[in-house]
């Protein structure tokens, strides 16, 4: 029965595709000349923080967010030439260009408390205005948010560690990086461990320990394309401390559990203003 239901939806996606039912994002800003990548890197560190994402600063530098996600509309792989030497270079534009999507199209929707509940013509189930609706250019060619992250960048690549620097926009998500080329590997990694060892991704419940839904969504990516038996098998190679230590006493039985889903948006709370201190009154 699931396999005809996923059958069924899939023939729903390309015809939904092939009759245009998902809007293309056309973006009002001019093209830069120049690689606006630093600028939004620099942008980017402003506005990520590991609770969430600045989104009133971010509206601020709005200009700099649609430049560069016009400008990787026309550059990568394809556009540039890029080798298969070139993996890092793809795999860092192809997330990077994600994320900014995700970012700009946040605020495009007037930041929704959540993106698993934004329509769009016929796409109308949980997730699928926001990331399968919306369609960006991405190298020369139109693309859903979703698609790039799934069959451009994961599932082309095979390696499931690149679902730790994909960002989704809700709470759910790794916290928002950008990723460089010389250095991608290893800020891959350095983003699963501190995600595993964070509240967000794995935290402590009465019975034991619960881990973030995006590990059982895509478990069979984690264990696929590693040598892990299970969950707690693959994730005692990030954890550390006590998590480590219970993942290890695991075996072959893991009892780690799923944490409830949290898919609204990604805001970072506002802190709150430092009131001064009133000066004493001096007597004479």
């Amino acid at each position: 029965m699931r396999q005809w239901a996923s059958i069924w939806l899939s023939i729903f996606l390309v015809c939904a595709s092939l009759f245009g039912c998902a809007e293309d994002v056309h973006l009002k800003a001019k093209i830069p000349k120049s690689n606006p990548t630093l600028k939004w890197r620099n942008t980017l560190k402003q506005v990520a923080t590991p609770n969430g994402v600045r989104f009133g600063a971010l509206k601020r530098k709005r200009k700099r967010l649609n430049q560069y996600v016009a400008w990787v509309a026309i550059h990568g792989q394809h556009s540039d030439g890029w080798t298969e030497s070139k993996e890092d270079k793809r795999i860092a534009h192809l997330i990077n260009a994600h994320n900014a999507m995700v970012l700009h199209n946040a605020l495009r929707l007037g930041l929704p408390e959540t993106p698993d509940r934004v329509d769009v013509g016929l796409y109308r189930w949980s997730e699928a205005g926001f990331y399968w609706g919306s369609r960006y250019k991405l190298d020369g060619e139109w693309s859903a948010i979703r698609h790039i992250a799934i069959h451009d960048t994961v599932n082309r690549y095979q390696d499931a560690l690149l679902w730790m620097g994909l960002y989704d926009g809700t709470k759910d998500s790794p916290p928002l990086r950008f990723f460089t080329v010389k250095n991608l590997k290893r800020e891959i990694k350095q983003a699963t461990r501190a995600f595993v060892n964070s509240e967000r991704g794995m935290s402590k419940t009465e019975s034991g320990w619960a881990a973030n839904p995006i590990f059982f969504r895509y478990e069979k990516d984690f264990l696929m394309w590693s040598n892990a038996s299970n969950l707690c098998d693959w994730m005692k190679k990030y954890a550390k401390d006590e998590r480590l230590k219970w993942l290890k006493a695991q075996g072959e039985d893991c009892a780690l559990e799923q944490r409830p889903p949290n898919r609204n948006l990604d805001i970072a709370p506002v802190k709150a203003k430092t009131q001064m201190p009133v000066p004493e009154t001096i007597q004479d």
